[in-house]
């Protein structure tokens, strides 16, 4: 996995590379292919996906913090400061599943809206699976930890959530470094 520095090196790089494209743009020879609004669609695609990445991670995180404040009695969610620390592992967890489910649901709907859906459709549909597994797996492991099976709950969270994780971080991966690479190439071709 890519360090925080690395990936917003990659975006700042972007960003710089569709400003100098867009400054370098002719009227004469721009096209519809290297149209400035398809290329915001595509770089809305990236900033939508990064969220939804963001958002995984957190229900992931949200569920292990859980499992071990309940195994071992740390209280992790005060360790980071986090509010949901108020409500306790349980309350936390239920909490931030339930937000990140309505959150995962208006990213859905807004890159549905994009340009540039049906060139992701196929791959964000499988993402999509994924997500959904994270946050049913979430319920689970509440199911099972409010039922004080904490090895349960570790069982669920590895056979679901770490499996769906590592296959949505894949799909978000490749869709993110196509639209970065049709991005790139824009530069070049619409000068």
């Amino acid at each position: 996995m890519q360090s925080r520095t690395v990936m917003n090196f990659k975006y700042s790089f972007l960003m710089l590379t569709i400003f100098v494209w867009a400054v370098g743009v002719t009227p004469t020879s721009a096209n519809e292919d290297c149209d400035v609004r398809k290329i915001a669609d595509m770089v809305k695609t990236i900033s939508v996906l990064r969220q939804v990445e963001n958002t995984m991670n957190f229900l992931s995180l949200s569920q292990a913090d859980a499992i071990v404040d309940i195994a071992t009695g740390v209280h992790t969610l005060e360790l980071y400061n986090d509010p949901s620390g108020f409500y306790g592992p349980l309350g936390g967890l239920r909490k931030a599943t339930d937000k990140n489910e309505t959150v995962l649901s208006n990213l859905d709907k807004s890159i549905r809206r994009l340009a540039t859906f049906e060139s992701i459709a196929a791959r964000y549909d499988d993402l999509r699976q994924n997500t959904n597994k994270i946050v049913s797996a979430g319920y689970e492991v509440l199911h099972e930890l409010e039922a004080d099976d904490a090895a349960n709950a570790t069982r669920v969270y590895a056979a679901k959530t770490v499996v769906a994780l590592n296959e949505a971080r894949a799909e978000t991966y490749t869709i993110m470094s196509n639209i970065e690479r049709a991005i790139s190439l824009k530069g070049v071709r619409c000068r």
